[in-house]
């Protein structure tokens, strides 16, 4: 008699049982033998997969073959999803995809499970980042699962829509019509109040309050421009010699000058490391100033952020703490591109953080969320990019 599946312990979320290659081998063969069906997943306009009960992928159309760069269609049957864009989640438990503490927040698989749980369609929005693909490439995708009968056994075809473009836009959108405007306005309604003062006092504190308006409409901007280079690999390094304490001087003296750190402090530790080192020094800045206005807009009026930084194996290793503690489902996402603690369409900080810092700096970001000791982000990069 066939064995049914292979069974596995339980899990965080799906289950983990796959079903035998024997089987699997079977169902595909089964589809792939379907001339009609071939044409109907060819002719999709999107990419499109088909799974079995045990979410295993038994079909494929030659979209998603071209997404992760295979020609031989065998390659991919009997992996997940997720197994097939090498999810970075996939590194974090030993059961494989769907299983994870994170899969619980994946739209792939809860719009697989609500299918086979309610028998018709269900559609999701998802992101997804891949360990391999481009460098880390981060997906937004729409899912749609839909029930498909095939013989006497139902089917789970899977209607894969990138809308990567639009969650961009939508970031874009929000960023320039709403944040950016509304701090243009700000800046335009303090030089107004200039224009009234009699006390050359009060005209010198109006005149610092702009300045710090004018800093926040200079650093939303630029961040956007960075961000939009790195993505399109437009963005060129301009490798020098760098002093670790001196770029975090840079870094807590600019935004010393913030809204953001209004009634808090930046306290840079006094025994942090002082090194030389090659590397580029605006793109680090930038993604030391967003770690930094991260965990500053995660504290509390009055609260203190400690950055500091430490030579490891000639690498240099900085940090920032704040006191919050990063929920489990925040945890999970943070560095997902449009994922936002801020809202809908706000999702740009740590996915650039995590960019910048793995393909241009050539190095790695991390970090722990304890009660104790509240939230450290690490960024960690080599000794010489040179």
């Amino acid at each position: 008699m066939k064995e049914e599946s292979l069974r596995l312990p339980d899990t965080f979320h799906a289950p983990a049982e796959k079903a035998s290659e024997e089987i699997v081998n079977s169902e595909f063969h089964q589809l792939s033998s379907d001339l009609y069906f071939q044409m109907f997943t060819e002719a999709m306009p999107d990419i499109a997969a088909v799974v079995n009960p045990q979410r295993q992928v038994v079909y494929a159309n030659r979209s998603l073959l071209e997404l992760i760069g295979e020609t031989d269609i065998e390659s991919v049957i009997g992996m997940r999803t997720g197994e097939l864009l090498n999810c970075v989640n996939l590194n974090s438990e030993t059961h494989g995809c769907g299983t994870t503490k994170a899969c619980r927040y994946c739209g792939v698989v809860n719009s697989i499970l609500e299918t086979q749980k309610s028998g018709k369609s269900s559609v999701h929005e998802c992101r997804i980042t891949s360990a391999e693909i481009n460098e880390g490439q981060s997906f937004d995708v729409e899912v749609k699962a839909s029930p498909i009968p095939v013989g006497d056994q139902v089917f789970i075809i899977l209607s894969i829509k990138d809308i990567s473009d639009k969650k961009r836009r939508q970031v874009l959108e929000k960023l320039f019509f709403h944040d950016i405007l509304n701090t243009a306005a700000g800046l335009n309604g303090i030089i107004s109040v200039i224009e009234d003062q009699k006390s050359e006092e009060e005209t010198k504190a109006i005149i610092n309050f702009a300045k710090k308006t004018g800093c926040e409409l200079v650093d939303e901007i630029v961040a956007q421009q960075v961000l939009i280079s790195a993505e399109n690999s437009d963005l060129e390094l301009n490798i020098v010699r760098c002093n670790s304490l001196q770029i975090l001087q840079d870094v807590s003296a600019y935004l010393s000058y913030h809204e953001v750190a209004s009634e808090k402090k930046i306290f840079i530790d006094p025994f942090s490391h002082m090194s030389q080192f090659e590397s580029d020094p605006l793109i680090l800045k930038r993604v030391l100033i967003n770690a930094v206005k991260n965990a500053l807009e995660a504290s509390d009026e009055g609260a203190v952020v400690r950055i500091g930084t430490k030579i490891v194996n000639r690498h240099v290793n900085f940090w920032i703490n704040n006191l919050g503690v990063i929920p489990e489902y925040v945890q999970s996402q943070l560095f997902q591109r449009s994922f936002s603690t801020k809202g809908v369409n706000r999702g740009i900080g740590t996915y650039s953080i995590k960019l910048l810092t793995t393909r241009y700096l050539k190095g790695n970001v991390s970090f722990k969320s304890e009660l104790e000791e509240g939230t450290t982000f690490f960024i960690n990069i080599p000794h010489s990019l040179k």
